[in-house]
């Protein structure tokens, strides 16, 4: 029988991925939470690395801002002893830029605007700076970037500090440091991370990458005066370059100065030992690795011994070979299975050798039965030859040659049986050809009779070939006795057997009608058992004679089950009202 094709979601390897998967859900989800915690802590100490570089790259430019606000301080004090617009002022000015080579220079700007002490010896009005006003309203230490300064030639770096007196601003003292002298900390920048410090304004001070006018690598969504905090962030934001970009920033002088860094968004995803795999993929990948491993572990153990089970019965189906029995690999519970698959191999093997041999003896026993049978019934018909040679009366020789014919033709069903390859079976084609042609030689040379046959190919139980054989000998033996001619043309007799499909199978007999030659013995006044034989014969087919007569021919047909096709085998025997047939008859 062939094998059912098996579906997917059946075969052990998918059912066994799948329970794994399940058995491994608690650990996974232990995996996750440990994970997040791990995400969670290794992103707090990105940030504060990425807080701790900024700071970092942002050291020089504090420590020159610093010691402006430092120098700033001093010529403040220093200042105060004179006037503002002394001569003595304008030569400590002077002075102190002489001997300092990184500033560009310093002075003090009154309230008014006015700058009467520079170290450059001119006077100055910056009554128009707007940041004038708001450091008088809100006086703090203020430092700026400036590329076109009024006092100095270059760009500078101006420091602001106020010089206070009864609570309120007397003047202002700026120290400009030269921009170059600042330095940019671009030999502490790690990558290609890009520094930058800018006031409390949003202006920018110094930059990395000596482009302190470029904004491209800004965020695009907020201004840098938003983020000038004393407690520092780190967030990822679009530049308006569009580049998805990780910023840090640290103050680096409380309320005045604060460094911004900005790197590539990679910096901040922790990886896999220093591999492009992102830490949140960690539970997946322990997934997948706990499934290969599983899987690998019992496929080793037991997978690859059931398909190798699995081919030896098919080969065994097919084939009878045996298996190989166990390996020593095997687990000790499927080499079990293997030693008890081939002890079961090798006694079925046995067994079917021993019942071959059983049928092979039944089938010689059986062939001898039918052989004897056949052999005893054509004695039987030579007996009734050396009887008939010795009667005198016409009628008693018909009445013989008749029974004689009923015996040849059940000894012609046992010779088929025992000839055919299957004793269980015999084709009726080459049975009832037999015995058409055994009742034609029968019928003798003055019955000038036209036999035409036509045998659909259809196995026959013997339950049904002895009544067929019966019937068809009686209804043949009617026909060549009362078939006649017209006009001395020769009669006509057609037998056929059928196969109408679905197990149904019809059996006719048809022959001439006319006028009759009389043989001497053969009265034409039957006595009826050919027609009793004929009914009785049909019923034990499980059917019933139908005669046709019109003005040409006689007609004889039955239709009926083949055995195999019925849901109940035939009777072994006649039933009653077969008996009370053959009682009748």
């Amino acid at each position: 029988m062939p094998s059912t094709p098996v579906t997917f979601h059946r075969r052990l390897t998918v059912r066994l991925m799948l329970f794994l998967s399940l058995a491994l859900v608690p650990v996974g989800l232990l995996a996750v939470l440990q994970t997040r915690e791990v995400v969670n802590r290794i992103a707090a100490q990105t940030e504060a690395s990425l807080a701790d570089q900024t700071r970092s790259a942002a050291r020089q430019s504090r420590e020159k801002i610093l010691w402006a606000f430092g120098a700033a301080n001093g010529l403040g004090q220093a200042v105060t002893a004179y006037p503002a617009d002394d001569v003595h002022c304008v030569l400590s000015m002077r002075d102190f830029v002489e001997d300092n080579p990184q500033v560009a220079s310093a002075g003090v700007i009154l309230p008014d605007g006015s700058v009467p002490c520079a170290s450059t010896g001119k006077r100055y009005d910056v009554s128009d700076w707007p940041m004038l006003q708001d450091l008088l309203d809100n006086p703090r230490t203020y430092v700026n970037y400036s590329t076109n300064p009024i006092v100095s030639e270059w760009p500078v770096l101006i420091s602001i500090v106020p010089v206070m007196e009864d609570e309120r601003v007397k003047a202002f003292v700026f120290v400009s440091l030269h921009h170059s002298s600042i330095g940019t900390g671009a030999d502490d920048v790690p990558g290609d991370a890009v520094f930058k410090t800018f006031n409390r304004d949003g202006t920018v001070l110094t930059s990395s990458d000596g482009n302190e006018e470029g904004t491209l690598l800004l965020p695009a969504d907020r201004e840098l005066a938003s983020l000038a905090t004393d407690t520092g962030m780190t967030f990822r934001a679009d530049s308006r370059g569009g580049v998805s970009q990780v910023y840090s920033v640290s103050p680096i002088i409380d309320g005045t100065v604060y460094s911004i860094g900005i790197w590539a968004p990679e910096v901040s995803q922790p990886g896999l030992v220093g591999l492009a795999v992102s830490i949140p993929l960690f539970p997946l990948l322990m997934w997948l690795a706990s499934l290969l491993v599983a899987y690998v572990a019992v496929d080793r153990l037991a997978l690859r011994h059931v398909r190798r089970l699995r081919f030896d019965m098919r080969r065994f189906a097919r084939n009878r070979s045996l298996p190989l029995g166990s390996t020593p690999d095997m687990p000790a519970e499927i080499a079990e299975i293997f030693d008890t698959f081939l002890t079961a191999s090798e006694t079925i093997l046995r067994d079917e050798a021993d019942l071959e041999m059983l049928i092979h003896d039944k089938n010689v026993l059986l062939k001898e039965v039918h052989h004897r049978v056949k052999n005893n019934l054509q004695l039987i018909s030579s007996i009734m030859n050396m009887q008939m040679r010795k009667l005198k009366a016409p009628e008693a020789k018909h009445a013989l040659k008749r029974l004689q014919a009923r015996v040849l033709s059940l000894a012609t069903v046992h010779r088929t049986l025992y000839r055919a390859e299957n004793l269980g079976a015999v084709q009726a084609g080459p049975l009832l050809k037999d015995l058409v042609e055994q009742l034609a030689e029968f019928a003798g040379p003055t019955r000038r009779t036209e036999i035409d046959t036509r045998f659909d190919e259809i196995r026959l139980y013997p339950d049904q070939a002895v009544p067929v054989s019966l019937l068809s000998t009686e209804a043949i033996t009617n026909a060549l006795k009362y078939g006649g001619n017209e006009k001395g043309q020769a009669g006509w007799i057609r037998v056929s057997l059928t196969d109408e499909g679905g197990g149904h199978a019809c059996l006719i007999v048809e022959n001439s009608k006319g006028p009759v030659p009389v043989v001497q013995g053969d009265g034409l006044t039957g006595t009826g058992l050919g027609t009793n034989l004929i009914r009785a014969f049909a019923s034990q087919l499980g059917s019933a004679a139908q005669i046709d007569e019109d003005e040409l021919s006689y007609r004889l047909t039955c239709r009926f089950v083949v055995q195999g096709f019925q849901d109940a085998p035939a009777e072994d025997a006649p039933g009653e009202e077969e008996d009370k047939e053959f009682s009748a008859a």
